[in-house]
């Protein structure tokens, strides 16, 4: 099937009832959260970054904020009976900025995890057990860095950050315009 002239769809169809299938960015975070509360000690608290009006709370801090989502392959298409599917492989880097007593510990503790094949396995049986999680396959970890950081009381706290790189495949799927019947012609030749 190839497609008309400025008509992506092959014919017909619009591109309004198109399917972003996974990941999003809710997905994303929930992923992420799950792995850094799995791994973290208990009661550390684990927020999205760039929100509002939202206290910082007891205990250790953990802040996750997505930095950027490049491309790192050549897209594919997978067609079925009445759609196609566009898919693409991202390198999605994230921070974690942690904050409080043992956030030196934490950073080292995220950063040695990320690196080994237990993250990989904890996000596969995490894509298997929840059917919105989505299949992040960890790449590498920057180093941990400390920063300064000076609270509401003017007082010091630790603060310490690092990025985590991943892969995850995104997918937008778009219908098709199939034919339902075709009508053959044959012509003679003389000469191929």
């Amino acid at each position: 099937m190839v497609p008309r002239a400025g008509d992506p769809t092959g014919g017909g169809m619009s591109t309004k009832s198109k399917n972003v299938q996974q990941p999003d960015e809710a997905q994303l975070f929930a992923a992420l959260r799950a792995f850094v509360l799995e791994v973290l000690p208990t009661g550390t608290t684990v927020l999205q970054t760039r929100q509002n009006r939202t206290p910082p709370p007891r205990g250790m801090l953990v802040l996750i904020t997505p930095l950027s989502r490049q491309l790192i392959g050549t897209g594919s298409t997978r067609y079925g009976p009445q759609s196609c599917t566009l898919l693409r492989q991202e390198q999605l880097a994230t921070q974690i900025s942690l904050f409080g007593a043992g956030a030196a510990d934490a950073a080292q503790t995220l950063f040695t995890l990320w690196r080994d094949v237990w993250s990989t396995t904890f996000f596969a049986n995490l894509a298997a057990q929840q059917k919105d999680m989505p299949r992040l396959s960890p790449l590498y970890a920057d180093n941990a860095e400390c920063l300064p950081y000076v609270n509401a009381q003017q007082q010091y706290e630790p603060h310490w950050q690092l990025s985590l790189h991943s892969q995850l495949t995104f997918s937008i799927t778009l219908p098709a315009a199939t034919a339902t019947a075709a009508t053959v012609h044959s012509v003679v030749a003389d000469r191929l």
